[in-house]
């Protein structure tokens, strides 16, 4: 389950766009936060991604992932020609085939291949067409859904849906938000498996697994958190937000129908890791990273292009122990070890100190690179701290005898064991 927003430049006259998403999978699930680098390849070559094998091309692009740390795919990224992709889980009509490429195998590709977000959606159609979707999306369990992506760069922005091979394409104009159900209806630009002026929704939706996923609820959230949006700052916010009946409640309750969603329970899907990303057209791409699970216990620090810092790594093994230690942290707070609104008000005075320097360094007509890269080592610096100061050693004392607290206690005995780092993916 996952939620993904972005507010074109037209929102307000001047501004950059941006980019936002919350990833929910298994909150054993680690999501790496790496740096891709550009690569050339040889005429003929094969990739490898995470089920099947595809011709490759001869020049791929640098990327910032957010990836899970089995899947060759990635949740969410951007690539060095400002084009940024999230995809979400959909549930459809579509029989189950073979194994062929999933949702994040065809994001990763799209960041590798295109140079606006147009020609992203063109990618994704092209291998969609040509070798189809499928396979196992789970971490500790069989998951099988189709995939829906929005896509934007500086200037456009667009939502593309799938139900097995068909799809259909709209065109975003202002704000827009997807989550884990079809929403796109006649209006569609572009489409296969259904007429011109059909309902794509209507005629390939599957309701039940819709229904109960709650994504209506987490994206009516969304969509009014973005009415008053006004930038990154607002949406850290927006992907902090926790359904009215769990808020308060949401270390001792799971809640499916919260944007920042908590597992436990019924529930396993579990918020791992948000990003939000500013994509100025003439001027650096920051990136608010996490490079952790449960935003609104984590810290959004600011990343630049071409700066090598936590949370954003060059190598996965180095990404999922800082990914662990934060998950830790989280578990300490799940036992009642940690007094949450001291964390939250270090946090926020971090971000607010954070926020207001790349607002004053953005302001100048050539950002200065070398200060923006010193922001975000200051950045990791000051958050790794505030990560130490709240740690304790016995992170996993029981907590409890509520089937909430015993599904927490069967998760953490297993955290950090199945969280390996395929060493047989092209990283």
């Amino acid at each position: 389950m996952c939620d993904t927003l972005c507010m074109l430049p037209s929102w307000s006259s001047g501004s950059p766009c941006y980019f936002a998403k919350n990833s929910d999978r298994s909150p054993n699930e680690p999501l790496l936060t790496l740096r891709i680098p550009a690569q050339h390849h040889e005429p003929g070559a094969t990739l490898r991604c995470t089920y099947i094998e595809i011709d490759q091309v001869e020049q791929t692009r640098e990327m910032i992932l957010c990836k899970p740390s089995w899947t060759w795919g990635a949740e969410m990224g951007v690539n060095d020609a400002r084009v940024a992709i999230g995809n979400e889980a959909v549930f459809t009509t579509a029989k189950r085939g073979k194994p062929a490429l999933i949702g994040m195998d065809l994001l990763r590709l799209a960041l590798e291949r295109a140079g606006t977000a147009a020609d992203a959606v063109e990618v994704i159609i092209d291998l969609l067409e040509r070798y189809g979707q499928g396979g196992n999306c789970g971490f500790d369990h069989e998951f099988y859904y189709d995939n829906s992506f929005l896509v934007c760069d500086p200037e456009w922005g667009y939502v593309l849906e799938t139900s097995g091979k068909n799809y259909a394409v709209v065109e975003i104009t202002d704000r827009y938000a997807i989550s884990n159900r079809l929403c796109i209806g006649a209006n569609h630009v572009m489409q296969a498996g259904i007429a011109s002026g059909k309902d794509f929704t209507h005629h390939f939706s599957e309701p039940v697994r819709t229904y109960f996923s709650q994504s209506k609820t987490r994206r009516g959230e969304v969509t009014e958190g973005l009415q008053s949006a006004g930038g990154a700052v607002d949406l850290t916010e927006v992907l902090r937000t926790h359904v009215p009946s769990a808020e308060g409640r949401e270390f001792s309750h799971a809640s499916v129908g919260s944007v920042c969603m908590h597992a436990g329970g019924l529930i396993g899907d579990h918020t791992t890791g948000s990003l939000i990303v500013t994509l100025r057209k003439d001027k650096p791409v920051t990136l608010w990273v996490t490079g952790s699970s449960t935003p609104c216990i984590s810290a959004f620090k600011p990343v630049f292009w071409g700066c090598s810092t936590a949370p954003v790594f060059d190598e996965p093994t180095q990404s999922l122990r800082y990914w662990l230690e934060r998950e830790h942290l989280h578990r300490t707070v799940l036992a009642g070890k940690v007094d949450v609104s001291a964390l939250r008000a270090r946090i926020k005075e971090l971000e607010q100190q954070w926020f207001a320097a790349e607002k004053q360094l953005m302001s100048d007509e050539v950002p200065d690179e070398a200060a923006l890269a010193a922001l975000s080592a200051h950045a990791s610096t000051e958050e790794q701290a505030l990560i130490e100061e709240f740690s304790v050693k016995d992170w996993q004392a029981p907590f409890g005898t509520s089937r909430f607290a015993r599904y927490w206690q069967k998760k953490n005995a297993r955290l950090g064991q199945e969280a390996c780092v395929s060493k047989t993916l092209d990283w």
